[in-house]
């Protein structure tokens, strides 16, 4: 627990216990945030942070583990190819987006037909390709051109991967900068490579559909729907899907069915998760070729959270999977998050924990709570006050103030930012918690933890006194 809270307080104590790790399994999905923009590609660092390319603006967004998002390079609504610093660099309707072992950024940036880097420093430079020249030579990176690339990977060596997308080219650059062409997929004129993934054995996976990017100049139907895969030895071959056959059926590669597949991630093993866009679901894809719908269902849409195909997604896009399994998904000015149920049960489950205490200005009421496991929990932390006079609760406290605090006793979520908020009700809802109404003064945080000792601590900053009630409710 929390030690490093000096101020004097009711302390009480509960664990949630979690537990598993990521299979096939469906998705329990909850919306992260609401940005107000339309992220394109998205990655996951392994501090946490979540990256987004956002297309319609030119810039790269950060969003913190808490769901803080700033821009971390470029100039809103801005477009160009500078280079320096990342508050004066400028973009053209970027949408790959990568990270390494190192922090470091990749960046497709198909309006500029470049790749770009942005260091952990902040630093912008173009890694490949020229400024507004299309092409496809291979060689120094200075002196190599693109087509549009729309996606891009990252190896655990640091070399990058580019779905090239109107050259249908998969492309590297080594760890020297040099450009080389790993294969080349011939569908006709008009189709695009949109997305990218790699296994641990060094396979590429590819995804073909019909261009979405505002910067196309043309698009051929039928679209493509379908998955490639290029071997470590170097052959292609079609993967999952029917060339140029519109649907959404499940099971073996041959036999399912896309509609213009987006963004491709690979978790831990080996399968490979589809933003099957068209059809306003996430699939997922075995190392055997079998194909499963996890989350949301074919042509119903939305922007509705829940397990499996309860769950609604508008069109998702850009996809990225993160250490504990968890897959993040851009969809249209949401991000969503999609958790395997696997990871939502354990022998031994809390749902709801909470306590309740008298809280003054200098006696907090403060509750611990573990998660353990292996994986990432996303919670529903509430202080509640006023809506305890609808449970004859006499004297609740009438402002009160929610904040999480680490192991290490650094703030990790606080009312005051409104950490996710906006998502509190969804996740109640999901939660089975009574609901709070709007305006009446209470408050919660939707956040996602790592393994860890938390306090969830309700304070009185506004010098009141009253009874309050701490909640953390486990989001399924």
């Amino acid at each position: 627990m929390n030690q490093k809270l000096s101020r004097r307080g009711q302390i009480l104590g509960f664990i949630l216990l979690l537990a598993g790790t990521a299979s096939a399994q469906s998705l329990v999905v909850s919306t992260m945030s609401l940005t107000g923009a339309s992220p394109a590609g998205v990655a996951v660092g392994a501090d946490g942070n979540c990256y987004f390319a956002v297309p319609a603006v030119s810039v790269i967004w950060k969003m913190s583990p808490t769901g803080v998002i700033q821009v971390l390079a470029g100039q809103v609504g801005v477009s160009g190819s500078t280079d320096g610093p990342a508050a004066s660099a400028l973009f053209v309707q970027p949408t790959g987006i990568a990270v390494d072992i190192s922090g470091n950024v990749y960046v497709a940036d198909p309006g500029n037909s470049t790749i770009r880097m942005i260091t952990p420093a902040g630093m912008v430079s173009t890694l490949a390709g020229i400024p507004g020249v299309l092409g496809s030579h291979d060689g120094p990176g200075s002196s190599a051109t693109f087509q549009l690339p729309d996606a891009i990977a990252v190896d655990a060596t640091q070399n990058v991967y580019v779905a090239d997308g109107q050259n249908m080219s998969i492309r590297k650059i080594d760890t020297t900068g040099n450009v080389s062409t790993l294969a080349t997929i011939n569908e006709g004129l008009g189709y695009s490579l949109q997305g990218i993934s790699m296994d641990s054995a060094g396979d590429i996976f590819v995804s073909s559909g019909t261009f979405a990017g505002g910067y196309a100049t043309f698009q051929a139907p039928p679209a493509a729907n379908v998955i490639y895969k290029r071997s470590v030895a170097g052959a292609v071959s079609l993967f999952a899907g029917q060339l140029f056959v519109t649907g959404s059926s499940d099971g073996p590669g041959a036999q399912a069915s896309f509609n213009n597949p987006a963004g491709l991630a690979m978790d831990a093993a080996g399968n490979v998760f589809v933003a099957d866009s068209g059809n306003r679901i996430l699939r997922e894809i075995t190392p055997a070729g079998v194909v499963t719908t996890v989350a949301g269902t074919a042509g119903f849409a939305g922007v509705v959270d829940g397990s499996g195909n309860t769950s609604r997604f508008q069109a998702p896009w850009g996809l990225a999977i993160d250490a504990y399994g968890n897959v993040f998904a851009t969809d249209g000015q949401a991000v969503r998050r999609g958790i395997p149920e696997v990871n939502t049960e354990s022998p031994t489950r809390f749902v709801d924990l909470s306590a309740r205490a008298m809280v003054t200005p200098t006696s907090p009421l403060i509750g611990g709570f573990v998660v353990e496991g292996t994986v990432a929990q996303t919670v529903l932390a509430r202080g509640v006050g006023p809506t305890l006079s609808q449970f004859a609760v006499s004297n609740p406290l009438q402002s009160p103030q929610l904040d999480i605090y680490g192991q290490n006793g650094a703030l990790v979520a606080s009312s005051i930012a409104g950490t996710n908020a906006i998502n509190s009700g969804s996740a109640g809802k999901l939660a089975g918690a009574f609901s709070l109404p709007v305006g009446a003064g209470d408050v919660a945080v939707v956040i996602t933890l790592k393994p860890g000792a938390y306090t969830a601590v309700v304070s009185s900053p506004g010098g009141g006194s009253g009874t309050a009630l701490v909640e953390v409710y486990e989001i399924p």
